[in-house]
């Protein structure tokens, strides 16, 4: 775990703890090594008011998907993103919840980390709009660097970038191939056409001499290492 990610739990479990109401105001800064803290007592001159920000505590998802669709297809036709995935996504990550927050810190409807939210322009994550329009743009920005491989800018979306990158494919990670593959459930309930071209590519195990798995559909990327199909298709 980042130390972005213990800090801003450790914050969060304070927060959580010590206020009555159902939420919280927050204020953050970043620090010279681009940590960024969160506060509801800050002590440091540095902290600055995080604008409008409240943190949800423990109230049930008083929301429901339908409030959210005007955004939604706003959102993803402003980007030519097919809406269905943007749904897709946003169920998998909070179940439409706006003030979802997760135990790594990440915030609203498509479960931004602060990192993330900041060099995305987005200043309250726990707004349905902005969290929607910062969730939407990065997600179209990881279908444009993935060639619109769904699956990996998917998986780049849960695990990172450069994550997809070092394996070549889907990390190994059981977490993540399992949150491909809701994803991918959410988008055909929505309506979502998976391409003949993504939905007949197999996915292949790689087993390198050191014993390190990787994931991928493209097995010609790897030489003399021991390659098994594990499926045809989505499941």
């Amino acid at each position: 775990m980042s130390k972005t990610s213990i800090g801003l739990w450790l914050i969060i479990s304070v927060v959580l703890l010590t206020c009555s109401a159902a939420y919280a105001e927050l204020f953050h800064f970043v620090d010279r090594n681009g940590v960024i803290h969160f506060s509801n007592a800050p002590t440091d001159p540095r902290y600055k008011p995080f604008k409008g920000k409240r943190l949800a505590s423990y109230e049930p998802n008083r929301y429901s998907e339908k409030d959210f669709n005007k955004i939604i297809d706003k959102k993803s036709k402003n980007y030519k993103i097919d809406p269905a995935l943007v749904r897709a996504v946003i169920k998998a990550e909070s179940s439409f919840d706006p003030q979802a927050v997760s135990y790594a810190g990440a915030q609203g409807l498509m479960q931004l980390m602060p990192v993330t939210a900041v060099n995305l322009d987005v200043i309250n994550p726990f707004d349905p709009e902005e969290n929607i329009e910062g969730g939407v743009r990065y997600l179209k920005h990881l279908m444009n660097l993935f060639k619109n491989d769904i699956r990996l800018a998917l998986a780049a979306y849960h695990a990172g970038e450069q994550n997809v990158f070092k394996y070549n494919g889907i990390p190994p990670i059981p977490q993540t191939t399992d949150y491909v593959k809701k994803v991918l459930n959410f988008y055909r309930e929505y309506g979502g056409k998976i391409t003949p071209k993504e939905k007949d590519k197999p996915i292949y195990k790689v087993v390198s001499s050191d014993g390190t798995v990787v994931y991928t559909n493209k097995p010609e990327l790897y030489k003399d290492q021991q390659i098994y199909l594990i499926s045809r298709k989505d499941k």
